[in-house]
């Protein structure tokens, strides 16, 4: 009797594993056999300004979770019926490092959300190591994402593929509520927002603390809670001095140059000023997360051009954040409460092409 009961159990063993090795065929089947999905007609491309005028910047995409950037995996889908997936809940910042990987701070979740373009999937970092990440800055060479998170009042630099802690900067009283940053990698200098200290802080690229920028005011090189950081293609650093409601521009060594912005509420000017970048053209764009939108500036201020407006289609904003612009003049934009990050390209002007090109000599 015995004996026979183990046979039985065995025989069921068989079956039910049977049951899923064709199951999986089956699912295997359905995906190589399954009918090619109907053409998508294009897309009207959407671009600013509108046409008749030419272009200058394009819509790319926009990724909230795995989905939109590799697609539902096919078996979770056809077992479980849906391909459970975290999603951004709150984004404030966004960099992209050489590889064009992209690099997101879910303040609300604790976590950096990391759509990696060459592994095609999406991964995190940070993980039981941060608790209100909101700034990031890169280091390529060493290939360090440094995180400022604004609840331990910490900057931490954690290694891109692993998320291993490589060093921390901050003791108790260091920073009050740390926010923007950026990297220098001609100079290897981080530059760090203590936003509520009001001033920038300098690093060496260990995190060796070497000078500070600026105290409360709101005379120039004087911050009133400062918050995002850039620089140029010549290493000079753009603040955003938020509740001053201004952009301000300082050299390499820390000394400030000029400003632009003043408080309204019509183009040109500011309310919220956060995220601010530099595309290669020396352009300045700057988030206004009152208004929706990020408004570009020539170096000396004056309005060229503003895109987006409130809404929750493509080219559509609710209340973002933080903005970063790669050497490629890919627009990355953290769209907070529409809890996405948004992809627009800069079209280079044909003149500045032609202007670079005439300054190259002949081989």
């Amino acid at each position: 009797m015995k004996n026979l009961l183990i046979f039985y159990i065995l025989i069921r063993m068989n079956f039910r594993t049977c049951l899923l090795l064709a199951a999986c065929c089956f699912s295997l089947i359905l995906i190589g056999c399954a009918a090619a999905p109907p053409k998508e007609e294009p897309v009207e491309e959407i671009v600013w300004p509108s046409p008749p005028d030419d272009p200058r910047i394009k819509w790319i995409t926009q990724w909230a979770d795995k989905h939109d950037f590799e697609g539902p995996d096919p078996f979770l889908t056809f077992f479980l019926g849906e391909d459970p997936v975290e999603s951004l809940q709150r984004p404030n910042t966004v960099i992209a490092d050489a590889a064009g990987n992209v690099y997101v701070a879910d303040t609300e979740q604790g976590l950096i959300f990391v759509f990696d373009v060459e592994q095609n999937g999406l991964r995190f970092l940070g993980n039981g190591v941060l608790a209100g990440p909101v700034g990031l800055a890169i280091d390529n060479k060493r290939g360090i994402i440094f995180v400022a998170d604004s609840r331990l009042n910490k900057v931490f630099g954690l290694d891109k593929k692993t998320g291993d802690i490589i060093l921390t900067i901050g003791t108790p009283g260091d920073f009050q509520h740390p926010s923007g940053m950026v990297f220098n990698e001609d100079r290897d200098i981080l530059y760090v927002t203590d936003t509520q200290n009001h001033r920038i802080r300098v690093f060496d690229k260990d995190g060796i603390a070497i000078y500070n920028i600026g105290e409360r005011g709101y005379k120039g090189g004087e911050f009133n809670f400062p918050s995002f950081l850039a620089l140029d293609m010549e290493g000079r650093l753009y603040v955003a001095d938020t509740l001053n409601f201004r952009i301000q521009i300082f050299d390499q060594e820390g000394y400030y140059i000029k400003e632009f912005g003043k408080l309204g509420d019509a183009s040109g000017t500011f309310t919220r000023p956060y995220g601010v970048g530099v595309d290669s053209d020396g352009h300045v764009y700057v988030i206004d997360s009152a208004f929706n939108n990020f408004q570009i500036f020539n170096d000396d201020g004056t309005l060229l051009l503003f895109v987006g407006t409130p809404g929750a289609k493509p080219g559509e904003f609710y209340l973002p954040t933080g903005l970063y612009i790669d050497k490629n003049d890919k627009i990355y934009v953290a769209d907070t409460f529409n809890r996405r990050v948004q992809i627009f390209q800069y079209l280079k002007e044909q003149g500045a092409v032609d202007r670079v090109q005439e300054k190259i000599p002949d081989n």
